[in-house]
């Protein structure tokens, strides 16, 4: 369980280092990345409605994934392989709707729709911080649960 909850904290700060580093680079060192900023009015609409969605459509996914029914299963079944397994699914859901709004804020030169959804998501991730008590309750606590 160790080795997993290692692994999952390693993607985690990946993450979160990668998301930190795009915002110090865009706002502190002046990175220009703002390579679609001529893009046209209906380019950034379709670009921010469908990052809208599907950011609507993964955070409370992601945050929900642990008490479906498969996965609960497949938890108490397996154990650290399973939580490797889904932790790494609901880390990198997280962590490519983070990166990816951070990118597209700057890229698109500062357009605030994409700012909103990464602080948003930024906001989520302390919910699943795999600490060591949160790897042991995901795949015993269910237990007591389903008794």
């Amino acid at each position: 369980m160790k080795k997993t909850r290692n692994y999952l904290a390693v993607l985690f700060t990946l993450i979160c280092v990668i998301a930190l580093g795009l915002y110090i680079g865009g706002e502190f060192l002046g990175m220009d990345i703002a390579v679609l900023s001529d893009v046209s009015d209906q380019t950034l609409f379709i670009i921010q409605t469908a990052s809208i969605l599907l950011s609507l459509a993964v955070v409370p996914l992601s945050l929900k994934l642990f008490s479906l029914q498969k996965v609960k299963a497949d938890l108490l079944e397996r154990k650290a392989e399973a939580l490797k397994k889904w932790g790494t699914l609901r880390l990198l859901m997280l962590g490519v709707i983070l990166i990816g709004n951070t990118l597209l804020y700057y890229m698109l030169g500062y357009e605030p729709a994409f700012g909103y959804l990464a602080v948003i998501t930024a906001l989520v991730m302390p919910f699943v911080v795999p600490t060591m008590k949160r790897c042991e309750a995901e795949t015993s606590a269910n237990e007591a649960n389903e008794e």
